[in-house]
C-alpha cells in the first residue's frame, strides 16, 4: 500500500527539518543574547560619549579615535533597541581615526569643550604645534570631525590628512543570520560600486572615489565626500590582524596652519536615506543584478505600508497587485497545458509511427502545432516575468532595513528565516497540490513517465529545504502567490475539462 522509498524519504525529510530547526533556533538565540549583552555594555570602556538620539558615539581621548558607535533601532520585542556598528574589543575591532601627517600628539588629548552632542579635543606635540579635533553631528546618521592644526612655524612641510578605518576580519555584531554577508564597499571613478571580502586584500590598492566603508546586513559605515573625489587606499593585514582602508587628501592651508573636515556615515540601508549621502552610495542597498526592479518594489512596498501600517500586509498587497497584473499570463499558461494534453494522443501516434526517425518526428510535430495553432513555448513565457520579481523580492527582504525585526502573523522577523518552518512547508505542500492539479497526459510507460513521477515527489521537498534558509518575507510572497495561482488554476481546468482527465 505504501511505497517503502516514499516512507524512507518522508522520514529523512522530517529528520532534516528537525536538525535545521535545532541549528537555526540555537544560532539565532545565541546571536541575540550576544547582541543584547553588547548593547547593555555600552560605555563600559570609559570613552567620552556624544549622542543625537539616533547615534551614540564613543571617543577615545588617548588618540582621538571613534572606538564605538551604536545606532538606535525601531522599537522591538526582543530586548534589542540599538546595534553596535563599531567597536574595539576581542570580538570585533572596527574603529575610525583622523590624523594629520607630521603631527604626533605628546600624550593624550585634553577635553576643551563638551556638550551632549559635541566634543572638542586639543593636543600638542613636542614643538608646541596644536591640533584641535571637533566631533559633532550633521543629521541623524552623519558624524563630522573637524581637524585644525595650528603651527608655531611655517616649516612643517606638506600636510596630508588621513581618514582611516581599522578593522579585523571578524563578523559585525548583528544578530541577523539569514544570508548575512559582511564586505568592504567603495565607489571609484572606474566603477560606481565595488564590494569584496576584506581578506582578499593582499597588497596595497589605490583608487579615486567619493566614499569607502564597510557593509553588513541592514547597515553600512563609510567615510564620504559628497562633492569631491578623494584618494582611496586599502592596506593588507598587519601583524596584529588589522586591515586599514580610507581616504587621504591634502589638508587645506590657513593663515596659521591647516584644516581638514571629515564626514562619517553610520546608518541603515534605507533607499531614501542612502540616496542623499554621496554619488552612487545608494548601491550599498545590495539588490543584485535586478537592482532596478528591487528599487521599484521598495517604492511600492513603502506606499502599501503607508496605507496599512504593516510590512507583512504590504507584501500581501504587493503580491495581490502583481497577481492581478499577471493573471492573463497564467490563464494563457494553463490553457496551453490543457491543449497540450488534448494533443498528446496525436503526438503519441506520430512518435509510434516514426519511432526510428527523430527528424521525421520533429517535422510532423511542427506541422501538427501549426495546424492546431499551438505554440509549445506558450506555457513557459508566463513564468519569465515572475523570475526577476522573485529574485528582487529576495534581495529586498534580505537587505532593506524596513523589514528588520518586523513581525507578521507567527513570524517574528520578516528579514530572517521562518523559525517555525511553517511558511516553507506550506510552500512545498502547495507546490505538490499544484502539480497534482495540472492536466495529465495519457498514461505512458518507460523512462519519461518515471522521471515525471519522481519530479513530482522530489521537487516540493527540495523547494521546502531551499525556502527554509530564505528571508521569511520572500517566502510569504511565494506562498501567497502560489495560493492565488491554485484557485484560478482549479477553476480554469474544471471549465475546459469538466471530467478532470
Amino acid at each position: 500500500m505504501f511505497n517503502p522509498r516514499t516512507i524512507f524519504a518522508s522520514l529523512s525529510l522530517v529528520l532534516v527539518l528537525g536538525l535545521i530547526y535545532e541549528w537555526n533556533s540555537g544560532s539565532k538565540s545565541t546571536k541575540l543574547e550576544r547582541s543584547v549583552l553588547v548593547q547593555n555594555s555600552a560605555g563600559a570602556s570609559g570613552y567620552e560619549k556624544i549622542s543625537n538620539g539616533s547615534l551614540d558615539i564613543y571617543i577615545d581621548i588617548v588618540d582621538g579615535s571613534i572606538k564605538e558607535a551604536y545606532l538606535y533601532e525601531k522599537e522591538r520585542g526582543d530586548g534589542l533597541v540599538k546595534t553596535r556598528l563599531m567597536s574595539d574589543d576581542s570580538l570585533l575591532k572596527f574603529y575610525f581615526k583622523t590624523s594629520i601627517s607630521g603631527f604626533r600628539n605628546d600624550g593624550s588629548f585634553k577635553i576643551k569643550d563638551k556638550t551632549s552632542d559635541s566634543l572638542v579635543l586639543v593636543g600638542s606635540d613636542l614643538n608646541n604645534n596644536t591640533l584641535e579635533k571637533v566631533f559633532y553631528f550633521e543629521g541623524p546618521n552623519v558624524v563630522r570631525v573637524d581637524d585644525s592644526l595650528d603651527l608655531v612655524s611655517s616649516s612643517f612641510g606638506n600636510i596630508s590628512a588621513f581618514k582611516t578605518f581599522y578593522r579585523n576580519k571578524n563578523k559585525s555584531i548583528d544578530y541577523g543570520v539569514s544570508f548575512s554577508r559582511d564586505h568592504l564597499a567603495y565607489s571609484t571613478s572606474d566603477d560606481v560600486f565595488n564590494d569584496e571580502q576584506i581578506t582578499s586584500i593582499r597588497n596595497r590598492e589605490d583608487y579615486t572615489g567619493n566614499w569607502i566603508g564597510y557593509s553588513q546586513k541592514h547597515f553600512v559605515v563609510a567615510v564620504f565626500d559628497k562633492n569631491s573625489q578623494q584618494k582611496i587606499s586599502l592596506y593588507p593585514q598587519d601583524e596584529n590582524g588589522v586591515y586599514r582602508f580610507g581616504f587621504s587628501e591634502e589638508a587645506v592651508p590657513t593663515s596659521g596652519g591647516y584644516v581638514s573636515t571629515t564626514s562619517l556615515f553610520l546608518g541603515p540601508k534605507q533607499k531614501t536615506v542612502l540616496e542623499s549621502v554621496a554619488p552612487h552610495f545608494k548601491y550599498n542597498l545590495d539588490l543584485g543584478f535586478v537592482y532596478g526592479i528591487g528599487e521599484f518594489l521598495i517604492v511600492v512596498l513603502n506606499f502599501f505600508h503607508s496605507l496599512v501600517g504593516d510590512w507583512g500586509f504590504a507584501i500581501v498587497l504587493l503580491t495581490l497587485s502583481f497577481k492581478l497584473l499577471l493573471s492573463p499570463l497564467q490563464i494563457m499558461q494553463i490553457n496551453s497545458m490543457v491543449k497540450m494534453r488534448k494533443l498528446q494522443p496525436k503526438i503519441q501516434e506520430i512518435q509510434d509511427m516514426h519511432k526510428n526517425d527523430q527528424q521525421k518526428i520533429g517535422m510532423e510535430m511542427m506541422q501538427l502545432y501549426k495546424k492546431e495553432k499551438f505554440n509549445p513555448l506558450a506555457g513557459c513565457f508566463p513564468m519569465i516575468p515572475q523570475i526577476p520579481i522573485f529574485l528582487a523580492m529576495f534581495w529586498v527582504t534580505r537587505e532593506a532595513f524596513e523589514f528588520r525585526g518586523e513581525s507578521f502573523l507567527w513570524i517574528p522577523d520578516l528579514a530572517e528565516s521562518d523559525p517555525y518552518m511553517i511558511a516553507p512547508v506550506l510552500m512545498g505542500l502547495m507546490m505538490y497540490l499544484s502539480q497534482m492539479m495540472m492536466p495529465k497526459p495519457p498514461q505512458t510507460q518507460g523512462m519519461q513517465a518515471q522521471i515525471s513521477r519522481q519530479m513530482m515527489i522530489v521537487f516540493p521537498p527540495m523547494l521546502t529545504l531551499i525556502f527554509l534558509f530564505m528571508p521569511a518575507g520572500v517566502v510569504i510572497y511565494s506562498v501567497i502567490n502560489m495560493a492565488l495561482s491554485i484557485v484560478p488554476q482549479a477553476l480554469i481546468l474544471r471549465s475546459v475539462d469538466p471530467d478532470g482527465r
